[in-house]
């Protein structure tokens, strides 16, 4: 979660856009340099972005919600960007969803993928932030 001084389109424009993701978010970041250091993703629409083994895909905006998908082989995380625009600041809030079993390895998978991936979305989200209260 992340506190911006913005407007609800710009922080909207900024999420539901992946060409913009390289500007603020640190996975694709890191997915580009540990991949073609110096280059672009492999390919990037607006609502797909294809870098290495790993998709992602954008739902349309839904009021204040933008889903995600997230492929990596045939393991597939859904994620969510929620903003809160009530008051200001606005909220943003970034998810992700892991379907696990009840097996033992999946259970210590799960916590993997959480301290791996949590760091690269709280610095996403405060790049996002300084990006848009730059501007």
């Amino acid at each position: 979660m992340v506190q911006i001084n913005s407007s609800e389109d710009k922080i909207m424009s900024k999420i539901s856009d992946l060409r913009t993701w390289k500007t603020w978010n640190e996975f694709v970041n890191s997915q580009v340099s540990k991949n073609n250091p110096g280059t672009i993703p492999d390919s990037v629409w607006a609502d797909h972005l294809r870098i290495g083994g790993n998709e992602i895909s954008l739902s349309v905006p839904e009021g204040d919600r933008v889903n995600v998908l997230f492929t990596h082989g045939n393991q597939m995380f859904t994620g969510q960007f929620i903003i809160d625009a009530k008051n200001r600041p606005v909220i943003v809030i970034w998810t992700l969803n892991f379907k696990v079993k009840w097996y033992p390895w999946e259970k210590l998978a799960s916590m993997f993928y959480d301290k791996q991936l949590g760091p690269l979305m709280e610095k996403s989200l405060v790049q996002l932030r300084d990006g848009l209260e730059k501007h």
